[in-house]
This record gives structure tokens, C-alpha cells and sequence, in this order.
């Protein structure tokens, strides 16, 4: 079990990647010469796991003398458009590296391909591009995401019932590969039927309308599977209103307070942690490391882990 990032990734990479601190004598050490500008561009800065991964790329950037990092977002959650126009700027501004999570994976590309143009480094920590010369994604494999989480609600209703899928944003590839896991996992099991499967676009507010209209419509819901924690917590608060929440199995993606509070309470069933702290961080040194000449993997994987209610001492904030 993979407990929370604090400094991990960071204290096992570094000792390859600060020009040799470890192997030469201090008094032999030299500062760096280069000063280095990033930019971190996130989906949201109102959402919980983009503050914590905004948390967690200042933490690791601590380690790098000569790096400054600006953290930023769209003020609209979700909204490539602005995502594009803050890509735009940081290639105004002459920035060295562009660390971004796609609102849309595919309508992103054009700014990707302006920021290779202007010789800017990009990485995509969290969620990938369909294209573009991306240096590194750095993540969890979002298709086992939902092929795990979706086998976990199967065996708590026993393989056999109605089941409800909530999707994220239609074009954003941590979305569409995690349905398409779930998809799979219930296609084992028979006596599994599926009744329905939308989009809330990662919102609680659209987790909750969208809950209100499948309590309305289906009398029997035995689980509800979806692809991130906002999204469950509203469907979870609509359920509460009519008192039916505790008819079915919740499951769900993401971890912190909110979800752990959830899981000691009975709430959700299961959730699952992708150490998106770690995910920045490893895109963070990685730009670093190609700024300095070093090969760079395009695909660094990140474990998934399954969280449930004996888990939750583990990953609460000590």
C-alpha cells in the first residue's frame, strides 16, 4: 500500500538529478547557472485534488534552487478555452517548461504544438494529450482505474444486480479510459446490467441533478460507480434526500478528507488513490532532468491503490 505523498518521489529522484550534490565534495559543488520558469496549469483551482496537486508541485519544486513555479487555472473549472489562453501567455512570458492536465485532451493539441514551436518543454501530469510533442504524462493507468473500480462494485453486489455508472467530461482522457475499464469489468460478470451511463463533468453539483434524475427514473439501483470523488459525494447527497442511499454500493476515485470521512461513515464503499502529489512531482523533475540533457520516458506510471474504511488511518494528513 502506497501511503500519501510528502516527499518520496522527490527524495529518491533527486540523488540522480542535482548535478552530482551526492558524489563530489561540497566544497567542490557548484550552484546552479540557470535560472528555470515553470508553469503548472491545472483543470481547476476550486476542485480539492487540483489544490493538492498545486500543493504538491511547490513542495517538490522546494528542491530545486533555480526553478520558480507559478501555479495556475482556469476560472471556469473545466474550460480548455482558458486552459488554452493561460498556455498562450506562459509563451508570451518565455517560460522553460509547461506542466499541464488537459481539461480536453484533444482540443489542447494546438496549444501544445505553440509551445513546441517555441522550444517550451510540456508535460502532462494527471491527464494525457492526444497529441503534440508532449515530453512525459505522468499518472495512473486510468483504464486499470476503472477496470478495479468496477470489478470492486461487481463483488459487493455478489456479480449480480442494476448498476449505475457516472462518466467525467466527455474528450478528457482520464474520463473516457476509465469507463471504458469500468465498461469492461461489468461485461465479466452475466448478471450485471447496466442501466445507464452519463456524463457529470467531475462536478458535484452535476453529480447531484444527474442522481436526482436516475432516483426518479429507476426504482431499483443496487450500485453506482463513477470516475471521481466530487462527482459521487453529490449523487451520494441527493440519494440522502430521499432517504435511498443506503440501498446500493458506492464507488469512486480520489482521496482526501471528504472521501475518508465517507468511507469511516459508511457512505462509498471503496475509492481509490492515485498519489496525484506524485504525479506533479515526477513531471517536475523530469523537465528539469531534459532541461539538463537527460532522457526522458514518455509514459511514467504511477500505482493505483483501492482505499477502504481499515485503509483510511493511512491516508489521513498526520
Amino acid at each position: 500500500m502506497i501511503t500519501r505523498f510528502k516527499k518520496i518521489v522527490s527524495l529518491c529522484l533527486f540523488s540522480v538529478l542535482v548535478a552530482g550534490v551526492w558524489s563530489v565534495p561540497a566544497s567542490q559543488a557548484q550552484e546552479p547557472k540557470k535560472e528555470y520558469k515553470f508553469v503548472f496549469i491545472v483543470k481547476s483551482m476550486q476542485f480539492p485534488f487540483f489544490l493538492n496537486m498545486i500543493d504538491g508541485a511547490e513542495e517538490a519544486v522546494k528542491l530545486f534552487p533555480n526553478i520558480s513555479l507559478k501555479s495556475i487555472g482556469p476560472e471556469t473549472p473545466y474550460s480548455v478555452e482558458e486552459q488554452i489562453q493561460l498556455v498562450e501567455q506562459a509563451i508570451t512570458d518565455g517560460v522553460d517548461a509547461i506542466l499541464i492536465a488537459p481539461a480536453d485532451s484533444k482540443a489542447i493539441v494546438p496549444a501544445i504544438e505553440k509551445a513546441n514551436k517555441a522550444g517550451i518543454l510540456v508535460a502532462t501530469p494527471n491527464t494525457k494529450a492526444y497529441g503534440g510533442d508532449v515530453l512525459t504524462w505522468t499518472g495512473v493507468d486510468n483504464y486499470q482505474v476503472g477496470y478495479d473500480l468496477g470489478i470492486a462494485l461487481c463483488e459487493a453486489i455478489k456479480g449480480k444486480g442494476n448498476v449505475l455508472l457516472i462518466e467525467g467530461t466527455p474528450g478528457n482522457s482520464t474520463s473516457e479510459e476509465r469507463v471504458e475499464g469500468y465498461k469492461d469489468a461489468f461485461k465479466k460478470y452475466p448478471d450485471i446490467t447496466l442501466l445507464d451511463s452519463q456524463p457529470a463533468d467531475f462536478n458535484r453539483e452535476k453529480g447531484m441533478v444527474l442522481m436526482e434524475n436516475w432516483l426518479q427514473k429507476y426504482k431499483q439501483i443496487d450500485a453506482v460507480g463513477s470516475i471521481n470523488k466530487d462527482m459521487t459525494m453529490g449523487a451520494v447527497e441527493a440519494a440522502k434526500l430521499v432517504g435511498r442511499e443506503k440501498e446500493m454500493a458506492w464507488v469512486t476515485f480520489d482521496v482526501d478528507n471528504d472521501a475518508l470521512d465517507a468511507l469511516e461513515n459508511g457512505d462509498i464503499l471503496v475509492t481509490g488513490a492515485q498519489n496525484e502529489r506524485s504525479q506533479i512531482a515526477l513531471a517536475i523533475s523530469s523537465c528539469y532532468l531534459a532541461l539538463n540533457g537527460f532522457k526522458i520516458p514518455p509514459v511514467q506510471q504511477i500505482r493505483l491503490s483501492l482505499v477502504y474504511k481499515d485503509d483510511v488511518p493511512l491516508y489521513r494528513e498526520k
